[in-house]
């Protein structure tokens, strides 16, 4: 099937899902008559591999929820702040409301896309007229469905809560669902993802990447048994995050997976083995690179690509072209791997420097891995070429500095336009353009890495420290970093190596929330939270359009938010 046939299928498919209508009358009943209707698509598995073309393209869409706007998944945590002076990006909580745009648009990606387009699938396999070649087939189709629709309810669950759980596909407007418990719903979660995790292949099957693998279920599912054992109690589901975690890690029975250890890919980029594992072209398993569990795939012309390309920079990265020279003359626009950033969602202190004072040499704190020197590049400047030093004015203004340390009269903001910038973020920019803020790097969302730190939680949630401190030691051995002793390894130290090993690649939000620590560590760490963060703001509110669209059944806020019981 060709790529244009694909996007027509898939298109049509998505606009005639949300038209679907169903009436008692039968001489009312429409006879579908467009071809590419998902009555007359999803009749084989070439149809079905449509649909999850469409599903991959919708979680591709999470990138765009905020992408080139602020991450919201970092800003406000403990890990980072938006560089921006006003409100914005979670600067002050007080803007977290029931109307808050981010609340609203991960409510209407989950609902209106991610479970509307899995329950079709998962659904309509199941109809007698489908000619499923072997059972086999179709549950590969049933279990990747599953898969994305655990994630996406996996998502909600730590950003809200106890959630409504639409479980099948709905041909007509319900008007009375009701919020699930969390437990209910990660239970939910849990059996999706026991079914993909038997069901999905491994990665020699052939399937290209980008496609969900057994590997990636495994992954998340060892999440979620930790979740369900703090929510629950019960701490048999430690026992059981390790054995799946291990599937991955110890056994071969999800395919290949090994932490990268040597230097592989463009060998003539200067660089280490963990900056190898970020670059362009690099970030998929036909690369070499073994650790990648899943990555969304942002390729030009590549089924489903995402079309403006990955925004990490433009986010993350500072505002260099807002620095000037000594002579006051602006940098020059980027260039090469370091593409238009804007410095909208910053590191903190945490981030630049107090994580590193475990170990400064840690490799993942290497020039290659975040650079914190950076060098005037205006050749109508005479200090092209030097180093940008910042000093303090004697009236208290933040400048630069003369080559001497001396202070200028040029004002600098450190907040946005320069601070270490995590290179995990650069890459060959985007139709060769620097200047549009976007590279082709894939986004990763799943790393061998993660997984042994997992394992490492299971191990320390049960009480085994020496077991975490070796899972814990893995991921630092790789770095060339000083193993931990395990009467040292705590929620903390665990959180301090995630930050190390996986900031920007994980959704800080939702780790922090799944561990209950979200509002303790973000007033510890972020100075703006600290301001305006109340207990309340560790979960999102509900959002209002979807509390006031089901009619039937009112769906309770929750605490602190406007609307909520008493």
């Amino acid at each position: 099937m060709n790529m244009k046939k694909i996007i027509i299928i898939v298109s049509i498919i998505g606009f005639a899902t949300m038209l679907q209508t169903s009436c008692s009358d039968d001489f009312l009943k429409e006879k579908v008559l467009d071809s590419f209707s998902p009555e007359n698509v999803l009749v084989d598995k070439s149809g079905f591999e449509a649909a999850i073309t469409a599903l991959h393209a919708f979680a591709r869409d999470e990138h765009g929820i905020w992408g080139g706007l602020g991450d919201e998944m970092s800003s406000g945590t403990d890990v980072a702040t938006a560089g921006v002076s006003d409100t914005r990006f979670l600067n002050d909580y007080g803007i977290l409301t029931p109307e808050y745009s981010t609340v609203t648009k991960y409510w209407d990606w989950c609902y209106t896309k991610m479970i509307k387009q899995s329950n079709m699938i998962i659904d309509r396999a199941e109809y007698p007229e489908v000619k499923w070649s072997s059972e086999e087939e179709k549950n590969a189709i049933v279990a990747e469905a599953k898969f994305f629709r655990a994630y996406t309810y996996n998502v909600m669950a730590h950003l809200y809560g106890g959630i409504p759980l639409a479980d099948r596909e709905y041909k007509e407007p319900v008007f009375n669902f009701d919020r699930a418990s969390k437990a209910g719903t990660l239970e939910f979660i849990k059996n999706d993802l026991e079914f993909a995790a038997e069901h999905l292949p491994v990665p020699d099957a052939g399937l290209a990447d980008g496609r969900i693998y057994k590997a990636a279920a495994c992954h998340l599912l060892a999440e979620v048994y930790i979740s369900l054992a703090m929510e629950t109690g019960d701490a048999d589901y430690y026992d059981k995050s390790i054995a799946t975690a291990s599937k991955i890690i110890d056994t071969d029975d999800c395919g290949e997976y090994k932490l990268m250890k040597e230097r592989f890919g463009d060998m003539n980029r200067p660089g280490d083995v963990f900056s190898d594992l970020f670059w362009t072209n690099q970030q998929n398993r036909a690369s070499g690179n073994l650790e990648i569990i899943w990555a969304l795939q942002i390729e030009l012309r590549t089924n489903g690509g995402i079309g403006p390309g990955n925004s990490l920079a433009r986010i993350f990265g500072p505002q260099v072209d807002a620095v000037k020279t000594p002579d006051g003359k602006h940098t020059n626009l980027p260039c090469d791997s370091i593409v238009r950033c804007q410095g909208i969602t910053v590191p903190l202190n945490y981030i630049k420097y107090e994580i590193w004072n475990e170990d400064w040499n840690d490799m993942r704190n290497s020039s290659y891995n975040i650079r914190r020197n950076w060098y005037y590049n205006n050749p109508a400047s005479t200090y092209l070429g030097q180093l940008v030093r910042i000093t303090t004015h004697s009236n208290g203004r933040v400048v630069i500095a003369n080559p001497d340390g001396s202070p200028t009269t040029v004002p600098i903001d450190t907040m946005r336009a320069i601070y270490p910038m995590h290179r995990k973020i650069e890459g060959t920019p985007r139709a060769e353009d620097p200047t549009s803020g976007n590279t082709n790097n894939e986004i990763i969302r799943m790393r061998l890495a993660e997984t042994y730190l997992l394992r490492a939680e299971a191990y320390l949630r049960k009480g085994d420290l020496d077991k975490a401190a070796d899972d814990i030691n893995e991921v630092r051995s790789r770095a060339k970093a000083t193993p931990v002793d395990p009467s040292r390894v705590t929620i903390d130290y665990l959180l301090d190596e995630r930050a190390r090993e996986l900031y920007i690649e994980e959704p800080r939000r939702l780790v922090l929330s799944r561990m209950g620590v979200l509002y303790e560590r973000s007033i510890k760490y972020n100075f703006r939270a600290n301001n305006t963060m109340k207990p309340f703001n560790a979960l999102f509110p509900i959002p209002q359009k979807a509390i006031d669209a089901n009619k039937s059944v009112k769906i309770k806020q929750n605490t602190g938010y406007p609307g909520a019981e008493e």
